[in-house]
């Protein structure tokens, strides 16, 4: 894995939380679910198979900063994938259920310092943003991205080098995993 050039495409790396418990705490909100215990091994298996590079994504530069919903299971699961790159976590409370369009408007927020980033949300949000940012002409990107599990990664070439010009229609899918991941 390498890093990025200003020069460079940017790289937005998009994962839906790892599987969470069905209910909430006693007396809490959907808002405070919690990642089962599969969902803490798949989070934490694939922040070690991105740190090791080999997920099999090539010289995609990893990011530099990992976003995230303020819900539990999504701070979770960031929390994991951000410990084991060594790289920080930022919770925004507009991705809890935000829109695809919501995610969009943070990531045009970014410093332009930031090449490579990553998007911990929600479904149907998460999965619907990663078919709208690829290319019309992205037929295997489609084909991939067919369902979006807990868990899964997605990674884009934006077609920009500046995080305000972050667009739909514009990316090309470079990679994409789903557990299980092993450790």
């Amino acid at each position: 894995m390498t890093t990025g050039g200003d020069s460079e495409e940017l790289l937005l790396w998009l994962v839906r939380h790892a599987k969470a418990v069905p209910d909430p705490p006693a007396g809490g909100t959907d808002h405070e679910r919690l990642l089962a215990p599969r969902g803490r091994r798949d989070a934490a298996a694939l922040g070690l198979r991105l740190r090791a590079g080999d997920l099999g994504l090539g010289d995609a530069a990893l990011p530099g900063l990992v976003l995230a919903s303020s819900a539990a299971r999504t701070t979770e699961t960031a929390e994991k994938v951000a410990a084991a790159l060594g790289v920080p976590l930022d919770r925004r409370r507009s991705l809890y259920y935000g829109s695809p369009a919501d995610v969009l408007s943070e990531l045009r927020t970014l410093d332009e310092s930031l090449r490579s980033v990553m998007v911990v949300g929600h479904n149907p949000a998460t999965h619907e943003l990663a078919l709208a940012l690829l290319a019309g002409d992205d037929r295997a990107g489609r084909a991939a991205l067919a369902s979006l599990p807990t868990c899964a990664l997605a990674v884009f070439r934006t077609g920009v080098t500046r995080w305000r010009d972050l667009a739909y229609g514009a990316a090309t899918l470079v990679g994409f995993a789903r557990p299980p991941y092993g450790e």
